[in-house]
């Protein structure tokens, strides 16, 4: 854990800071709200409990954009991903899942997915390297009622599996009666990488699970798509989650604003990443992972304590006025990790900048 203290220092510098390589800019409270408010139409009226023509309208434009019969706006994707395997579960009579062991259901859900919703995770492949076919091909796929793929990955530093590869996994569990589920929590970052449309990728897949706030800037909010069988089970089941709230539209509206303002520039955001990232993988001091990027965000390594970087770090930002880096997300006593995401942000200075500010950085530690 980093120190309490740290952290709060490292917060309040980065509301003072003149620049930012992470993400899009944030706006106010205030700002946000009033915002949204412009967003609504003189017509448009609050949806009620999953219905109403603001709420389906979107979730019919974002089954459109990904090629799906249909679509569910929920509250979180914590509750949008194990819902979805639930259902592929009781479809195939089956009740184990074959995941990653980086997947987000194993690490930060509290193993949700066991306890609360009665499935069986089974972790594959290596924990560094995306799930590759060979890794399949070693199960015993008869207990197997679905595989989730996440793309990209984000605990190894938005790594993508080839589309070849891809193509194969899918096929596979296709092949032995396996639902296939897509973690696209970052989907919106992967067309540049396999030059195909959101729709073709998500083609791959039986659902499709997407998040509004991590790249498009929203509130909250997610949307499980597939076919209108398998969402029509999925409402049910959301009902019973307690994710079937009286009322979403800010974040419904936060979305379809975030959607129109920040999906069209992502390919920008994946190459600007691929250029950044292979440009400080020339440094010394830091290793970046992949190199090169494949998506709109990298991992920086250090050879350096956890606590000590967390204090660096801030106190960088207190003394540039220049957000440089997040506090390190993971590591130890003689290493830490830290992720890049590019957006808006990062996208307002030239890669030298950046490049300058880093090398600085690296030199005080």
């Amino acid at each position: 854990m980093i120190d309490p203290s740290i952290q709060q220092r490292y917060q309040s510098a980065c509301q003072q800071a003149s620049y930012n390589l992470l993400r899009h800019p944030q706006a106010t409270m205030a700002e946000q709200l009033n915002q949204l408010a412009k967003e609504v139409a003189e017509d448009e009226q609050r949806d009620v409990y999953g219905s109403g023509q603001l709420i389906e309208d979107f979730e019919y434009q974002i089954a459109e954009l990904l090629g799906k019969e249909a679509a569910l706006f929920l509250p979180t994707g914590t509750l949008a991903q194990p819902l979805a395997l639930k259902v592929h579960s009781l479809q195939t009579g089956k009740t184990d899942v074959a995941l990653h062991p980086s997947s987000h259901l194993l690490l930060h859900e509290q193993m949700g997915i066991e306890h609360l919703w009665g499935l069986n995770p089974q972790a594959i492949g290596d924990p560094q390297q995306p799930i590759k076919p060979a890794d399949l091909k070693a199960l015993n796929a008869e207990p197997l009622g679905a595989l989730l793929i996440e793309l990209p990955m984000r605990e190894i530093g938005g790594q993508l599996p080839a589309w070849d590869s891809l193509k194969e996994q899918s096929q596979w569990a296709r092949e032995n009666g396996i639902r296939r589920h897509l973690d696209g929590a970052r989907l919106w970052q992967t067309p540049d990488f396999y030059q195909r449309g959101l729709d073709e990728i998500s083609a791959l897949f039986d659902s499709v699970y997407v998040s509004f706030y991590k790249d498009l800037g929203g509130i909250s909010g997610a949307v499980l798509a597939a076919d209108t069988k398998f969402i029509q089970q999925a409402k049910i089941w959301a009902r019973r989650a307690g994710g079937n709230l009286i009322s979403l539209y800010p974040e419904i509206l936060a979305a379809r604003r975030g959607l129109r303002e920040n999906l069209p520039m992502m390919p920008d955001a994946v190459r600007y990443a691929h250029a950044l990232g292979s440009a400080l993988a020339e440094l010394k001091g830091v290793e970046v992972t992949p190199d090169p990027p494949q998506a709109a965000m990298f991992h920086l390594t250090f050879a350096i304590s956890r606590q000590r970087l967390a204090d660096k770090i801030s106190l960088y930002v207190q003394e540039q006025g220049v957000v440089i880096l997040p506090l390190p997300r993971s590591g130890d006593s003689h290493r830490a990790v830290c992720e890049v995401t590019i957006g808006r942000n990062a996208m307002t200075q030239p890669q030298s900048f950046w490049l300058r500010h880093m090398k600085q950085f690296i030199a005080t530690l």
